[in-house]
C-alpha cells in the first residue's frame, strides 16, 4: 500500500467512525478500535480494549450525548511506519439540545488485517468561551 493510499484509507475510516457515532451505535463505533485499543475520553476517563470502549460509548451515546451528531474535518495523517500512523483533526459535536461543542482528536492508527484501526484515541473538547460581562 502506498502512503497516499494509506492516508485516504485512514481518513475514510475516521469518517465512517463519525457516522457510527452520530447514529448512536456504540458497537459499530467500538469496532473501529483494535482489540487492544485505548480511549482516553475528553473528561479523562480511560478505557482499554474494544469491549471497554464499547461500554463507554454505550454510556456516552445513550446518556449525555444521546441524539448528538459529530462532524469531523478531514484532518491530517502522518505516517510513522507502514503500519502505524497518526491522525488528528477538529471535531464539532452538536447535541440534541444546546450549543455545539468544538474539540480536537488525536488518534494512533494501526494496520490490522488490511484495515486501519484505532490503537489509541484522545478526543478533547474545548471549554466554552467566557461570557461577556457588563
Amino acid at each position: 500500500m502506498t502512503a497516499p493510499q494509506a492516508v485516504e484509507d485512514i481518513i475514510a475510516e475516521t469518517q465512517r467512525f463519525a457516522e457510527a457515532w452520530s447514529r448512536g451505535d456504540a458497537k459499530s463505533a467500538a469496532a473501529f478500535f483494535a482489540d487492544e485499543g485505548v480511549r482516553v475520553g475528553a473528561m479523562g476517563d480511560t478505557q482499554r480494549g474494544r469491549a471497554g470502549v464499547e461500554e463507554a460509548y454505550e454510556r456516552l451515546l445513550h446518556g449525555p450525548f444521546a441524539g448528538a451528531r459529530v462532524q469531523q474535518e478531514r484532518g491530517t495523517v502522518r505516517m510513522l511506519t507502514a503500519e502505524l500512523a497518526l491522525w488528528q483533526g477538529a471535531i464539532e459535536i452538536t447535541p440534541s439540545e444546546g450549543a455545539p461543542m468544538k474539540g480536537h482528536v488525536i488518534q494512533l492508527m494501526k494496520m490490522v488485517n488490511g484495515r486501519w484501526l484505532v490503537l489509541e484515541s484522545h478526543p478533547k473538547l474545548f471549554p466554552s468561551p467566557p461570557s461577556a460581562r457588563p
